[in-house]
């Protein structure tokens, strides 16, 4: 048997192509790899980034056992460091009259593991009482505001307010 396989060799024009094409298949997958580094370090615009970034931003906030100027209205308890882009808020609404004593028993509450859901995120982060931050949002205590504020947030649908 005699081998019939005339093969010639692919013309400088067939090369040129191939070389281009190889060229642009790599810059394009270098591309590719790059921005998918990139994407890890933008700054997501989640529900809780928006949240704590812009709708507490100018906000005053303080610790627990220290009181604002004003003693009444709408506040919001909180944790300090929280993963703003984490898809739960740790957040509780809730409106006072006499901010000091609603503070405390609210914290009393905690501390005695009857706030469910405040006491299990606590034991899941490894967070304790001392972390705990309040916000003032309103001056006025408004259940239409508590409302727009609980809406505002999610934190009915994910923090504190369930």
């Amino acid at each position: 048997m005699e081998n019939n396989t005339n093969i010639k060799p692919l013309p400088s024009w067939g090369i040129a192509i191939l070389i281009i094409v190889f060229v642009l298949a790599l810059i394009i997958a270098c591309w590719g790899f790059f921005s998918g580094f990139n994407l890890k370090r933008k700054h997501s615009a989640t529900s809780s980034s928006i949240v704590w970034n812009e709708l507490f931003l100018n906000k005053k906030a303080i610790k627990f056992g220290q009181s604002f100027d004003i003693n009444h209205g709408i506040f919001a308890l909180t944790f300090a460091k929280v993963e703003k882009n984490d898809f739960f808020l740790p957040i509780y609404i809730f409106a006072a009259d006499d901010f000091e004593h609603e503070s405390k028993e609210l914290v009393l509450k905690i501390v005695e593991n009857e706030f469910e859901t405040i006491n299990n995120y606590m034991k899941e982060n490894k967070k304790t009482v001392k972390e705990i931050f309040f916000v003032q949002l309103e001056e006025m205590n408004s259940k239409v505001k508590k409302e727009e504020w609980i809406k505002l947030t999610g934190s009915k649908n994910k923090g504190f307010n369930t």
